[in-house]
């Protein structure tokens, strides 16, 4: 056992001399000139700018700072078997590479190749004149860094044996030392070191060594001992670039143009390499700012050797991101690569996402998507998933194929580590090849798991080290897998083939039903409160606007701004990116996002109020309120008028009427700390808090006794992740926010409340609070002044109501989850994720909590709370601390979610009627109208709006009971044809018309969508 040991420091040591003799720095370049600079949007290098000499002792700093760098050298000739190669060093390798210094190399006038710290090197011909630019990033730390560039040479002969040797010894190290494979490979590689003759290195005898040495490890060793374990590790080059995250979008531009360039670099030297890249954003933006570059890719693309996949237009979050927003991602994303790549994207690619709604299996297959592929799962706190390849089960029954990623390395001596936090940024090395495999569940179910390998998150990509051990680990070094080199696409096709046949064999198929709830990242349902409003109302503006213009266009000729309504949902869908809708980017993000929700919401507006307006002339009246409806049910509700909030009733689905407001009752009272409609009495104590809300009109009281519904501030110290984190302990320390500043009373026309105003530490909560003359919804208006850090605001509502489970809507659907802690998967939900509402119900009656903009919910027991806001410090200081305003809803109901209309009382609340006041008017328009609508009330028509590429009509709707059901659609327009479709608009069966209506059966939870050609 002590020859062994010696044995393996021996082979160590002779390894770490080989590197030695591999690079060599011939000199270093110091007539370099720079100048300071901004962003640079072109992919040629700026000439004209007023460099400077470069002392090679200067320090480069600045936040986000850019620098172009210059100089002009001719290469000397070449030795044998050597290779020169430019090197440049900034004092950062060996650090995390997201944040740090990067460059981008153009040689006599082209874009060449990414630099950063895990990519320094760039290769030369010999005896060749060079004109170089680099343009140069420091990075987004306050940090000085390094520019140390030189000219260097590799000898590809030492650099060869090196990895022969270097690659099985760090496979031996996978295993114990008495283990048969450790005996094999330490054997080999000790008799293949005998060649080696190391007296004068660099001298012929010793190449002549070098290549008996590679010589005796092909036959014997590679050739007689390699073959593998049976296993396959498929390898698929990759970099994970964060669209947005410690760095903005036009950072992400530069990103996207270093890592692909090197890429492209890296495949001129390996012609095995290939590469898979997914989010059509990053795409697009390489496309505007460097059209050579993208030229490139697209040949790639077509030699086979780059791998177009992904599915939606990036890696969107999956929880706060609506139903219509999925399909669009898909929608947008599939259409790109179609049109740009000529590739029919099969494969939903979100390896670093926060958590995924059980709608997305049904949303997948009606977009032509097959599978779906993570490794976020893997992050989870408590509990393991248990399986890593499934069907998953959707809401509705839809199956997906799906698969976790398992790469990650083995532990020490080859022993399994940990199923925790598999990684998308995958390194091939032996201890990662053995550890994928090892992570991997399902054996008896897939003779192969996936390795994406490549720097991610700040992108960077594949490096020669990496390939450079794949060809050596490709022969299937003893007790380890083989390493393949293969496209995604082709790795799934694989194991989806040996799944299904081994279910078969086996008899049992491993499925998981519902929600892929990640059990960490908690706080991105609340964090940057003002991202997420913004994108719920852009969501819902823009598809208020694609209604009213295929109104505007069908009945009174108003042109469809086609092309307008493309590009605001193409930003609206650029920030449901992972990192930025869940609020866990920098401050600048942020910045950028405001600017780009102002001119999404300026679009919507201009489009939806012009649409509204045209129809609004031309109808016939003589006189009154036209209001107009969103939503895809009849609705009442309140308008405004000179008199204050108006009550109006039967506005048709997705349509207008002309209608006379009701007269008031004055029916709303306010007496001190009391509020009585004809519906509920609320009753606040002397800190204004809610301790009784008695529902007259069931007789029930929904205050628990000795409680009141109050607003709650929890220190939030998470134990990582600042802004992506709540901790299970941040309920151990809380505040009842009872410090008042004055309560008064308001009449508002057809409702009344009390405003009050308190303070907590430094901020200012106003909240007013109304009831309704002819409405059983409590609405909550808040305006919030917040400047702490580190409180987690909750709204809590402790009920008299008895439930073991809570109801919340998510996209095209809602989910039940539990109110109690019985097992450690019920604990691990003590924050989840919620749309438009939330439930909690006992038989005959319930209490739903409505909200126009909030996501972060946690039922216990009877308890009921939302979180408001959430102020982390990390990585934007200034989070949250702002003014917020934002409406949320009690709605105290007898029966059951469905009988009292819950959710068509949330969509009103997220779509409210809408008014234009007109006089007498002659008109071609009738004084009501509905573009679609639909008799049963089951059934949520979500969105009208022209085809992509036609004039035809798409309606989307959903059944949202969780029932089957024959619906009939009425149209408010002659149809000549109408067909079901999929969510990507193409045709799947033609539907019979009878006197303008299509009438189809629907199943559970069941999304529709419906193409319809007007008659002409």
């Amino acid at each position: 056992m002590i020859v062994i040991i010696y044995t393996e420091e021996k082979i160590r040591t002779m390894c770490n001399v080989l590197k030695e003799l591999t690079a060599e720095k011939l000199c270093d370049l110091t007539d370099f000139t720079y100048a300071p600079c901004g962003y640079t949007e072109t992919d040629r290098p700026q000439t004209e700018l007023p460099y400077a000499p470069f002392a090679p002792d200067t320090l480069l700093s600045g936040r986000d700072a850019h620098f172009w760098f210059h100089t002009e050298f001719t290469t000397p000739k070449a030795e044998a078997g050597k290779e020169l190669y430019f090197q440049l060093l900034t004092g950062c390798e060996g650090e995390w590479d997201a944040k740090n210094p990067q460059g981008l190399v153009y040689l006599n006038g082209k874009m060449v190749q990414g630099l950063d710290v895990n990519h320094t090197d760039v290769p030369l011909e010999p005896e060749t004149y060079y004109d170089m630019y680099i343009y140069f990033y420091v990075g987004m730390h306050e940090n000085s860094v390094r520019f140390l560039p030189s000219l260097c040479q590799l000898d590809t002969r030492v650099e060869q044996l090196y990895y022969d040797l270097w690659v099985p010894y760090r496979a031996a190290l996978c295993f114990a030392e008495y283990d048969d494979n450790y005996i094999k490979i330490m054997k080999s590689l000790d008799i293949a070191l005998l060649h080696l003759d190391l007296r004068v290195p660099k001298s012929e005898g010793f190449y002549r060594s070098v290549e008996e040495t590679r010589q005796y490890l092909r036959d014997e060793f590679y050739g007689k001992l390699c073959g593998g374990n049976g296993a396959t590790i498929s390898c698929i080059g990759h970099t994970h670039i964060d669209v947005a995250w410690l760095w903005t979008l036009a950072q992400t531009r530069e990103k996207a143009q270093r890592s692909f360039s090197t890429v492209a670099s890296l495949m001129k030297q390996y012609p095995e390499y290939q590469f898979m890249s997914s989010q059509p954003q990053l795409y697009k933006y390489v496309k505007q700012a460097a059209p050579e570059l993208y030229g490139q890719i697209k040949e790639l693309v077509a030699q086979g050797r780059w791998e177009v996949e992904g599915a939606m237009w990036l890696e969107a979050d999956c929880n706060l991101t609506s139903g219509e927003s999925l399909v669009r991602q898909i929608l947008h994303g599939k259409r790109f690569m179609k049109e740009e790549f000529g590739v029919d994207s099969k494969i939903l690619w979100l390896p670093d996402v926060f958590g995924y709604s059980a709608a997305l299996p049904q949303i997948l297959k009606k977009c032509g998507v097959d599978t779906f592929v993570t490794s976020k799962i893997s992050w989870n706190e408590t509990n393991k998933m248990p399986v890593d390849t499934f069907l998953w089960e959707g809401i509705d029954g839809s199956e997906v194929f799906t698969h976790f990623m398992t790469a990650r390395d083995a532990g020490e001596r080859g022993q399994y580590s940990s199923w925790k936090n598999a990684t998308y940024n995958g390194y091939i090395r032996p201890e990662q090849v053995l550890g994928t495999w090892q992570t991997l569940q399902q054996k008896d179910y897939q003779s192969k798991a996936l390795i994406t390998f490549g720097f991610g998150d700040g992108g960077g990509g594949p490096t020669k080290d990496m390939l450079e051990q794949q060809r050596r680990l490709e022969h299937g070094l003893p007790g380890l897998p083989k390493t393949k080199i293969e496209f995604a696409g082709d790795y799934i096709a694989d194991i989806k083939l040996e799944f299904s046949e081994n279910c078969k064999k086996l008899r049992r198929t491993p499925r998981w039903v519902g929600e892929l709830y990640l059990e960490f990242h908690r706080g991105t349902y609340t964090s940057i409160a003002k991202n997420k409003k913004n994108n719920r109302k852009s969501e819902l503006l823009l598809q208020k606007a694609e209604t009213l213009c295929v109104t505007d266009s069908l009945l009174a000729g108003g042109a469809y701004p086609k092309q307008t309504l493309y590009d605001a949902w193409e930003t609206v869908l650029l920030n449901q990116f992972h990192d930025i809708i869940p609020g866990s980017s920098i401050f600048e993000v942020y910045e950028d996002s405001d600017k780009q929700y102002a001119q999404i919401q300026k679009m919507g507006y201009e489009a939806a109020e012009g649409a509204l307006s045209h129809i609004a002339g031309q109808v016939n009246t003589t006189g009154g309120l036209l209001v107009y409806n969103p939503a895809g049910f009849e609705a009442d509700g309140y308008v405004e008028t000179e008199d204050g909030k108006a009550y109006v009733s039967g506005v048709p689905a997705m349509g207008y009427a002309v209608v006379t407001p009701a007269t008031r009752s004055n029916s709303v009272t306010v007496d001190g700390r009391t509020i009585e409609s004809p519906a509920y009495r609320l009753v606040f104590d002397e800190n204004c808090n809610i301790v009784s809300l008695f529902d007259k009109e069931n007789g029930r009281e929904l205050v628990q006794e000795g409680e009141a519904f109050c607003l709650q501030a929890y220190e939030d110290f998470p134990k990582e992740y600042d802004a992506w984190e709540i901790s299970y302990y941040y309920k151990q320390k809380k505040w009842q926010i009872d410090e008042v500043v004055s309560c008064e009373p308001v009449f508002d026309g057809a409702r009344a409340g009390l405003k009050i105003v308190k303070k907590f530490l430094d901020s200012t909560i106003t909240q007013t609070i109304y009831l309704y003359e002819d409405s059983r919804r409590i609405d909550i208006e808040n305006v919030i002044d917040w400047k702490q850090a580190h409180i987690l605001l909750k709204a809590a509502f402790p009920t008299n109501i008895h439930a073991t489970q809570a109801t919340y809507d998510i996209q095209f659907g809602h989910v039940a989850r539990p109110t109690h802690e019985n097992t450690s998967w019920d604990r691990a939900k003590f924050e989840v994720c919620a749309h438009k509402w939330a439930d909690l119900s006992e038989y005959r009656y319930g209490l739903s909590i409505l909200s126009d903009c909030k996501y972060g919910y946690n039922t216990e027991g009877s308890t009921i709370k939302l979180s408001l806001l959430k102020s982390a410090t990390d990585p934007n200081p200034a989070a949250d601390k702002h003014v917020h305003t934002f409406t949320y809803s009690l709605l105290p109901h007898n029966g059951d979610l469905y009988a009292a209309g819950v959710i068509q009382e949330a969509y009103k609340l997220n779509c409210p009627l809408e008014s234009v006041t007109l006089g007498a008017q002659e008109g071609a328009l009738p004084s009501r109208y509905s573009l679609v609508s639909c008799d049963k009330e089951n059934i949520i028509i979500e969105t009208a709006k022209q085809a992509e590429d036609s004039e035809d009509i798409v309606v989307r709707m959903y059944e949202a009971y969780d029932s089957k059901c024959a619906a009939t659609l009425t149209f408010g327009f002659d149809i000549a044809q109408a067909w079901l479709c999929n969510m990507l608009e193409q045709e799947e069966a033609e539907l019979t018309v009878e006197d303008g209506s299509v009438t189809l059966p629907v199943k559970n939870f069941e999304i529709i969508t419906l193409k319809v050609r007007p008659k002409k």
